[in-house]
């Protein structure tokens, strides 16, 4: 009786040894694993941080060639002082560009502190950039691009400033104007008229 009791315990014993070592190899298995994912958590973020970098290197870049070609223009029109920045900046998880000037170290805000015209410059400009830095068809079509122009001056220093960057980097230009001083460096004209509400092509 007693080894009848003895060798049922003896089994139960097994069973229950068995279903330990499978156990065991579970836990092992589960900590591999475990290691395993660290180890990706660890590459990934190292991955995600160089990939920052190179972004916020591309940034950078994008911002100078951008400040540049922009300052250019509007120092050729305007003929003052104004720098043309461009900075990317991280808010609420994204990438945003603050666009402002700088003049004799003071900060203006494009559209609050400087006038229409250099809005006018700057929009054709940013326009223009993004025809040069991009891999699209070099044609951009401009309605009124000068219309808060108002010094003749500025108005001819824009127009030349139009068509040397036109020609200087191949990008057709088709404008939409009423300003003579862009009219006469156009190299092809159409005029409309309306007569008794008709538009006619002269």
């Amino acid at each position: 009786m007693q080894n009848i009791l003895s060798s049922d315990i003896r089994s139960v014993l097994n069973k229950e040894v068995s279903k330990l070592e499978v156990l065991e190899d579970s836990i092992d298995k589960l900590n591999q694993n475990l290691l395993s994912v660290k180890e990706d958590i660890q590459h990934t973020e190292k991955a995600h941080l160089i990939m920052q970098k190179a972004a916020k290197i591309s940034q950078e870049h994008l911002a100078a060639h951008l400040s540049g070609i922009v300052t250019q223009a509007v120092q050729a029109v305007i003929q003052k002082p104004y720098e043309f920045v461009c900075e990317f900046v991280e808010r609420r998880g994204a990438t945003e560009a603050d666009l402002y000037l700088i003049k004799d170290g003071q900060q203006y805000d494009i559209l609050e502190g400087t006038g229409g015209g250099l809005a006018d410059v700057i929009s054709f400009s940013l326009k223009l950039a993004y025809l040069l830095l991009s891999n699209v068809d070099r044609v951009l079509i401009i309605d009124e691009v000068s219309r808060h122009i108002n010094s003749p001056i500025q108005r001819r220093n824009f127009a030349e400033v139009m068509s040397r960057l036109s020609s200087e980097f191949d990008i057709q230009l088709i404008l939409n104007t009423t300003i003579q001083e862009l009219i006469d460096v156009a190299d092809k004209l159409i005029t409309l008229k309306q007569i008794n509400d008709e538009t006619l092509i002269v």
